[in-house]
């Protein structure tokens, strides 16, 4: 006879299971389905360990790199990191706050604002964004490995030996991933410290290079330098935005009873903002100092380093990228749950893992690694920058933070009606300001794959993210002002008629 439990006020805390065991090295039971009280047993802290640490990896570093690829000088790559990240940082910040209240990820808990049918188009974003990250982690973790092979003890580099490097971080990432969250929390508090120490390295390995004065490498990729410094803005803009929706999937299980918002917020915030700005601004030190540049920040950074500094390549690869990889596989492994509520959190992310590889090998193969990143960055910026505006609107102005955590799940369950139901599940209120938002976001993005037929419209300056954010928030608090919203009654689940 299963023990129960009774937590809470709220009726889904009513009777639930005794709590699951949610520690290192057991398989995660819960999906996205509420969880009670009597089982949120993590911290704010865990918040700042897991977005500091899963940034300690190549595949984030990179993206201090791309902007002196583009002719930014050291200086300027930075400001453009800092200034993106921190916008970025600041606009995410409330939906930390949406799991605890909630109990579920932030997808499902977009059904608020977006009908809980309509909370689908966050589980495909949120599906999307962890399945690039993904496919940027393996990638760039494995060119490491190959490279230092290649320096330490004369292997050839090519697409047979990639493909066995990628093959190692695919592995060891899906292998973490599938035991879940108290896995993924412990392995990131390891990470932090011992990666941390590893970049603090590559500053002395490095340092002697270093000159903080220098100009840019080359010529500005958009032909000049506002232009090219907000491309990079908006691309380190899209470091926090990617975080969105994973911030419930982690903070769903923080107590409201013990801890406060403003911990949880805060906790956020530094871990995502610090997690990746250092890293940005290791990938611009270092890559200011190289000689050559090639289609691989890894490749060359093996090759420029003091020999001694080889073998920490190697474990920032192994344990960064698997920190890194494990919060996207992790993510994306859930985000399919929701899509799919019939199938369990561990088959859904063997299935997300196989999707990531396929897109690391046409992303690497098939086409420009680096266009393939800021082409990808740029476009799913500009739909997902949309979503987001309407979430943070729908938290501060129309829920005013109180969700129905009951309400919520009415689609997981198979059931009809809530407060969330809206029209057929759909709230047309956010599904139409997003929709034109993104339209608006794809038309205006300019990248060296795709030029939409509204790039031109900030005269070199990139506005894709910012146009689609502000219509899509703006059309969404209108529509609730002159469509005012009604509550439909639930129906109950053929299970329990």
């Amino acid at each position: 006879m299963t023990q129960q439990t009774r937590t809470g006020d709220d009726p889904l805390d009513a009777v639930t299971p005794a709590p699951t065991e949610d520690r290192f090295g057991h398989v995660e039971e819960k999906g996205v389905e509420y969880l009670p009280e009597s089982e949120r047993d993590s911290r704010p802290r865990n918040m700042f360990a897991v977005f500091f640490g899963g940034n300690l990896a190549f595949s984030v570093i990179v993206f201090g790199w791309l902007p002196i690829t583009f002719g930014l000088s050291w200086i300027q790559a930075v400001t453009a990191s800092a200034v993106g990240i921190t916008l970025g940082t600041l606009l995410i910040a409330p939906m930390s706050l949406m799991g605890p209240r909630t109990g579920t990820n932030n997808t499902v808990s977009s059904g608020a604002h977006f009908g809980v049918t309509g909370r689908l188009v966050g589980s495909a974003l949120t599906l999307l964004f962890a399945l690039a990250y993904a496919a940027i982690a393996v990638w760039t973790s494995g060119d490491a490995l190959v490279a230092a092979s290649h320096r330490l003890f004369g292997t050839p580099v090519n697409n047979g030996v990639l493909a066995v490097g990628y093959g190692i971080i695919a592995a060891e990432i899906v292998v973490v991933a599938l035991f879940g969250h108290g896995t993924v929390v412990a392995l990131q508090k390891f990470v932090l410290p011992v990666v941390g120490v590893l970049l603090l390295l590559g500053i002395v390995a490095f340092g002697d290079k270093f000159d903080p004065g220098a100009t840019g490498g080359g010529e500005y990729l958009l032909g000049g330098f506002w232009q090219t410094w907000g491309l990079c803005v908006v691309i380190a803009f899209g470091g926090p935005l990617s975080y969105a929706p994973t911030l419930g999937d982690y903070s769903r299980r923080i107590s409201r009873t013990r801890f406060g918002d403003r911990s949880v917020v805060i906790a956020t915030m530094a871990g995502i903002f610090f997690g990746l700005f250092l890293t940005a601004a290791f990938g611009s030190f270092t890559a200011s100092t190289f000689t050559t540049m090639s289609e691989s920040y890894v490749a060359d950074l093996v090759a420029e380093s003091p020999a001694w500094y080889v073998l920490p390549i190697v474990l920032i690869a192994l344990a960064g990228g698997l920190g890194q990889g494990v919060l996207n596989v992790y993510a994306s492994g859930l985000d399919l749950e929701a899509l799919i509520p019939k199938l369990k959190r561990v088959q859904t992310t063997l299935i997300t893992s196989a999707l990531a590889v396929a897109l690391l090998y046409i992303g690497v193969f098939l086409v420009d690694a680096v266009d393939s990143i800021t082409a990808m960055t740029l476009v799913l910026n500009g739909v997902a920058a949309p979503w987001v505006a309407i979430n943070v609107a729908g938290f501060l102005v129309a829920r005013r933070g109180e969700y129905d955590p009951a309400d919520l799940q009415v689609f997981n369950q198979g059931r009809r009606g809530g407060r969330y139901w809206f029209t057929g599940g759909w709230n047309l209120r956010a599904i139409i300001p997003w929709l034109v938002g993104s339209l608006f976001g794809i038309l205006a993005v300019d990248t060296s794959l795709y030029s939409g037929p509204l790039a031109n419209l900030g005269h070199g300056i990139d506005v894709s993210l910012v146009g689609s954010a502000l219509i899509a928030g703006v059309g969404y608090l209108v529509a609730l002002r002159l469509w005012p919203e009604r509550v439909a009654p639930v129906e109950s689940s053929p299970s329990s008629a």
